[in-house]
Order: structure tokens, then C-alpha cells, then sequence
């Protein structure tokens, strides 16, 4: 078993505090570019008319929507399709990592090196809790910078514009 050195409790909870501004960061960056994809995957000419729209959109719905537009576009496309296939699969776990780590409340087990995240009151039946050491932490924030650098690369290899999607 790895065993990390015991950190200060502030130390500790300094440095999750920057893996966790690091993945809002990124988060917020995926949403912007997701929300610029979607509106870009529009018919021609309907970019203006659907900006708005677009922008008042959850995450959720913005992925949801892309994703229906990228899978059409590339159905006669094994690869494009796989590719995005597998991205969507990732974003979904992002998405899912990023509404539990916003949302619920925090602790820090110091003598453990565990980041604690827990969801829902403490009597609810359906109250999940994560935990994470630092290192854990770290690399599924990394995990995230490299699922939006991936976005930027499959936009450019299997584009969807003017698929016609609709939202």
C-alpha cells in the first residue's frame, strides 16, 4: 500500500482546494466549447437565432443534444463514430464527476491523505460517499484536462457543423 506523508490539515486542504479549482476550471472551458460546438452544429445560418438558446442550456443538455447531432452526422463512419462514441462516454463520467464534487459537502481525513465528498444529508437513503487521496484527486482532474483537449481534436477530425441538429 502507497503511504503518503501526513500533511498539515490546512496543507492538505490547500491542495485539494487547487486540484478542485483545476477541474472547475477546465469544466467551465468544456462547457464554453461544447455550447460553441452546439450552436455551430446548426444548419447554416442559423447560428444567431440559436446562440441564445444554446447558452441557457445545463451541461447536460448541451451534451446530450451534441451528442445526438455527432452521431448522426458520423453514422456512415465506423471510426468517427467510435471515436466520438468513447468521448461521450468519458464526458458523461466528467459530467457526473463534476455535479457530485459541486455539489455536497467536504471533508478531509488528514491521517489518511483522503479527500471526502459526500452527497446528499447524512439520513438519506440514497447518500454516497467518495474518497480520494490527493494523488487519486489529481488524476482525475487530469483525466478532465485531457477529455477537453480531446474535444478540440475529434471537433477538428470528425466535425459536425450544419448537421441540423435541433434543441
Amino acid at each position: 500500500m502507497d503511504m503518503m506523508p501526513i500533511l498539515p490539515e490546512t496543507e492538505l486542504e490547500a491542495m485539494a482546494a487547487q486540484h478542485l479549482g483545476r477541474l472547475l476550471f477546465v469544466f467551465g472551458r468544456l462547457e464554453m466549447n461544447l455550447g460553441l460546438a452546439l450552436a455551430h452544429a446548426r444548419p447554416a445560418g442559423a447560428f444567431a437565432l440559436d446562440a441564445a438558446g444554446v447558452e441557457r442550456l445545463p451541461f447536460s443538455e448541451k451534451l446530450a443534444a451534441f451528442e445526438a447531432a455527432a452521431l448522426q452526422r458520423h453514422a456512415d463512419n465506423a471510426q468517427a463514430l467510435a471515436r466520438w462514441m468513447a468521448w461521450f462516454a468519458a464526458a458523461h463520467a466528467l459530467r457526473k464527476l463534476r455535479k457530485d464534487f459541486g455539489h455536497g459537502r467536504w471533508d478531509f481525513q488528514n491521517r489518511q491523505g483522503q479527500i471526502v465528498h459526500v452527497s446528499n444529508l447524512p439520513d438519506s437513503p440514497v447518500q454516497e460517499v467518495a474518497r480520494y487521496t490527493l494523488d487519486e484527486f489529481a488524476e482525475k482532474v487530469a483525466e478532465a484536462e485531457e477529455l477537453s483537449e480531446k474535444f478540440y481534436t475529434l471537433t477538428m477530425l470528425h466535425p459536425v457543423e450544419g448537421s441540423g441538429s435541433s434543441v
